[in-house]
């Protein structure tokens, strides 16, 4: 017995009996996870660290996540016996949760809430004093498709271009910027194709929050350059919520993650304004798969672009036909339109057709993380983030354009 005492007092706080040292609680387990049932410790779970828990049944932490809503607690006070024969009082503890085993490509919580710690980090570079008429600068955020394999690298690609943007915008001296977030910002998790739920890093509730996090954090970079701020957003094919087995959506195509975020960082900033923070108008997609604004005396049409379709031999030719479709559907709206913003096909292209110029901006995933499109057609791209400065005195409506 004493040999056994001395064993639990080299291993910390351990499962305790009530009325004994000798461990109490149960452990189940099967190949998708398992459950603890009553275990009692002399110390609390602090932080959601259970790896000493799981130790004592002889578990790998790192192998298994605990599933949050299932966890049971309770505490309370009981007499223990002293050496000299006196009595004290001690506090125990006694869990009950269900856990599952982790996806080995999963990223881990510590990683994720290490990028929520840097992008929450004050910028700490002053507000532009000097400011140049000189139209506007858009950032086109698109297709990062976070969750995914890679997302990691999708991360510091989406930072990366905004930083560099957010420079150019400031050497330049544009009057204004818009962030335009052009669709697939999460992977999603189900129905894109068959085995989606077994290569995301990350599940729906950590994709969408990390998506508000990296939306917010592009919006407070802009803001540094002293200058109005527009924003716009429209709904995209990965952020669809769709029946189980199929692609149709649950509720309607504008019931969407891409835009649903959207509203959520609108909500967050406009609660901020009257306190300080940047006034941002917002321009977010409800009715069609795209929108439309005037940008310094252009017109512009930003879509994620995989609704609209077309005829022709590649991507950029049905990308224009779908245009010009649009145009004869809608001529009052779309005829005056300048420049076209598209997304989906994860790749940069231009092509300029009677007096217009249409955009196909890359996308900022990992590179060559598209297994898809790589193993069907060996098709990728380097990622990046497309911008540029847009003004109707220029000759084209838009000048000083560039891939980060």
């Amino acid at each position: 017995m004493e040999d056994l005492e001395n064993l639990f007092a080299d291993l910390g706080p351990q499962t305790i009996g009530r009325a004994s040292n000798r461990p109490t609680g149960k452990c189940t387990t099967t190949s998708d996870g398992g459950e603890f049932e009553d275990v009692i410790v002399d110390a609390p779970v602090v932080d959601n660290d259970w790896s000493r828990i799981f130790a004592i049944f002889c578990k790998n932490p790192d192998e298994f996540e605990i599933v949050d809503d299932t966890v049971r607690e309770s505490t309370w006070q009981q007499s223990k016996g002293r050496e000299d024969g006196t009595r004290d009082v001690v506090q125990l503890w006694s869990y009950s949760a269900r856990f599952t085993r982790r996806n080995k490509d999963a990223i881990p919580a510590a990683q994720i809430a290490e990028w929520r710690k840097a992008l929450l980090v004050k910028d700490r570079t002053p507000p532009a004093k000097k400011k140049l008429a000189g139209g506007t600068y858009p950032i086109l955020i698109a297709d990062p498709q976070l969750g995914k394999k890679g997302t990691a690298e999708a991360v510091e690609n989406w930072k990366r271009g905004v930083t560099k943007h957010v420079a150019a915008a400031r050497t330049i001296g544009a009057a204004a910027v818009h962030v335009a977030f052009q669709g697939d910002e999460t992977e999603n998790v189900v129905n894109s194709y068959g085995n989606q739920p077994h290569t995301i890093e990350l599940n729906r509730s950590q994709q969408l929050e990390l998506d508000f996090d990296m939306r917010v954090w592009t919006l407070k970079q802009c803001a540094t350059l002293g200058v109005p701020i527009t924003a716009s957003s429209v709904v995209s094919n990965h952020g669809e919520w769709t029946r189980n087995g199929g692609k149709e959506p649950v509720t309607s195509q504008n019931d969407n993650a891409s835009t649903h975020i959207a509203r959520q960082v609108k909500k967050l900033f406009d609660e901020l304004a009257p306190f300080g923070g940047p006034r941002i108008e917002w321009t977010i997609g409800d009715g069609h798969p795209g929108v439309t604004l005037t940008l310094s005396g252009v017109e512009c049409y930003f879509s994620h672009g995989y609704i609209e379709k077309g005829r022709g031999t590649s991507t950029e030719t049905r990308t224009r036909s779908a245009i010009e479709r649009q145009i004869l559907g809608r001529t009052s709206e779309l005829g005056k339109v300048g420049i076209w913003f598209m997304a989906h096909y994860h790749h940069h292209y231009s092509n300029e057709f009677e007096g217009r110029t249409l955009f196909g901006c890359p996308a900022i995933e990992a590179e060559k993380s598209s297994e898809y499109m790589l193993d069907q057609y060996g098709v990728w791209s380097p990622p990046g983030v497309l911008g540029m400065l847009v003004d109707a005195g220029a000759d084209r409506g838009w000048s000083h354009l560039n891939v980060f």
